[in-house]
């Protein structure tokens, strides 16, 4: 476990250093700006491939060869779009039979599940999942809430100090590709030790891997913020909570949406591995979805396998057509800095 964490550290900081690192530098010379207050990113492979003359002829090829695959217009004549009536109608003929196949897929793939499952279950096991289901929801959005409190304010202070940003990003990296499974022996072995609950103490093994997520966005939102808008603020002297609530906050929220979106669904994921979880001859279990399907697994109950993975899939859905979509809309209307 050492060998492959020092492994995991090595190869996050190599394409950090060649891959990430120069992408970032370079993408800098995108940004719009009316000011020339902005600290611009550095990299020592950029600067090395710019001033090197074999470098640079060495690129050139592939280069060529990506520009023209880039300018090149692929489409399928039946699918371009056409102009008037008739583009019209055929758009929404494409539409119809599109939805009329996925409503059909959905339906059979329903019909699958409740044959396969009712065969053993009853609808006293549905109610049982639906209710660990919303336990593990509640556990994903008091976790998110969480994570929001904690990494909002952080990557805002390190994404608008690019010189901290670039020294700190390599760090979260390897935090957020480290294995979480390597501190379950460690959580089994605590709340055993002093009888802790498990419901509340493994519930932050789900949110240990997937918290970086925001993080890492917000300091990228935090970093496109426009400089200029930010000595704008600075002039007028807005300061404290209400540049938070009305300069820097609006600025990164499309950012975070992305993010806690992204850490939700690994959240998600992470319940089934995180709320059932042993070392040795100890387990430890939470009540959740993620348990159920971990526990029927381990069992080889292929039809409580089914029906978990069914509600949650569910349940995931549905938390993201109520809660992300409806954010992401208003990040698109309201908050775009255009």
């Amino acid at each position: 476990v050492f060998a492959a964490v020092i492994a995991v550290l090595a190869v996050i900081l190599i394409y950090d250093q060649f891959l990430f690192r120069p992408i970032v530098a370079w993408a800098g010379k995108f940004r719009v700006e009316l000011s020339a207050g902005q600290t611009t990113e550095q990299s020592w492979v950029l600067d090395l491939v710019q001033r090197t003359r074999l470098l640079r002829n060495a690129v050139a090829i592939p280069a060529a060869v990506f520009r023209r695959i880039a300018l090149l217009r692929l489409e399928i004549p039946l699918l371009v779009p056409r102009t008037g009536t008739s583009g019209h109608k055929l758009g929404l003929a494409v539409d119809v039979v599109w939805f009329a196949l996925v409503l059909a897929a959905a339906g059979w793939g329903i019909w699958l599940i409740i044959q396969f499952v009712g065969a053993d279950l009853g609808w006293s096991e549905l109610g049982v999942a639906i209710g660990l289901t919303f336990a593990t929801m509640l556990r994903v959005i008091a976790l998110m809430i969480f994570a929001t409190i904690i990494w909002v304010p952080i990557g805002v202070w390190v994404g608008l100090r690019p010189a901290l940003a670039e020294r700190i990003q390599p760090l979260a990296q390897f935090l957020a590709a480290f294995p979480a499974n390597v501190i379950f022996p460690i959580a089994v072995v605590l709340i055993l030790r002093f009888s802790l609950n498990p419901d509340i103490w493994l519930s932050f093994l789900i949110v240990f891997g997937t918290q970086w997520y925001i993080l890492f966005n917000v300091i990228a939102g935090a970093s496109a913020f426009p400089n200029d808008l930010r000595e704008a603020a600075t002039n007028l002297h807005i300061r404290g909570w209400h540049w938070w609530r009305s300069v820097i906050l609006p600025g990164i929220f499309p950012y975070y949406v992305t993010g806690a979106l992204t850490a939700s669904g690994g959240s998600w994921n992470a319940a089934i591995v995180a709320e059932y979880v042993k070392w040795g001859d100890d387990k430890v279990a939470a009540h959740g979805i993620g348990a159920y399907i971990a526990q029927a697994t381990e069992a080889g109950d292929f039809q409580r396998i089914v029906l978990g993975v069914a509600v949650m899939s569910v349940f995931v859905i549905l938390f993201n057509r109520l809660l992300w979509r409806p954010l992401f809309g208003y990040a698109e209307r309201r908050l775009r800095l255009t």
